[in-house]
């Protein structure tokens, strides 16, 4: 184990799991102090000090987890959204099949002959395959595209 902390980010769960590898007779050792983390609760002293580092790391991840909302709050709250997957036209390149789109719709094509013409020129969707097989455009990709571009 690299550090103490590594063990959970709960003290509780923490405690557990080190009760659990004791149970199974499984040493795990803190590669940061060489501190046996299974040893039993025969030493007070080494019981209190792996829980005071378990509070803390409880503690550290609680206000990490505090930094990130409020950040993802102040961004939404000027961009509208900062979670997920990026809207398709970020790069150049999707730029460019959005503008293949418009220029489709503009003559009157339905989204299933935009996504036709689209798989028939090999341009490929951002995700080129899902589940080892190779995706396709669709009508309904088009129409949300189109609807957020």
């Amino acid at each position: 184990m690299e550090t103490s902390s590594r063990v959970a980010r709960d003290l509780i769960v923490g405690e557990i799991i080190l009760a659990e590898f004791r149970k199974l007779g499984v040493k795990v050792v803190s590669a940061d102090s060489g501190v046996d983390l299974t040893a039993g609760s025969n030493d007070p002293t080494s019981v209190l000090v792996r829980q005071i580092l378990g509070s803390v790391s409880e503690f550290e991840k609680s206000i990490l987890v505090q930094k990130l909302a409020t950040s993802r709050l102040r961004i939404r709250r000027s961009a509208g959204k900062c979670e997920g997957r990026k809207p398709y036209g970020m790069t150049e390149a999707e730029q460019s099949v959005i503008a293949k789109m418009r220029a489709y719709r503009s003559e009157r094509l339905s989204f299933a002959e935009i996504a036709n013409r689209l798989n028939v020129e090999g341009i490929k969707p951002r995700t080129p395959t899902r589940a080892g097989r190779e995706t396709k455009w669709h009508p309904t990709m088009v129409q949300r595209i189109l609807k957020a571009a």
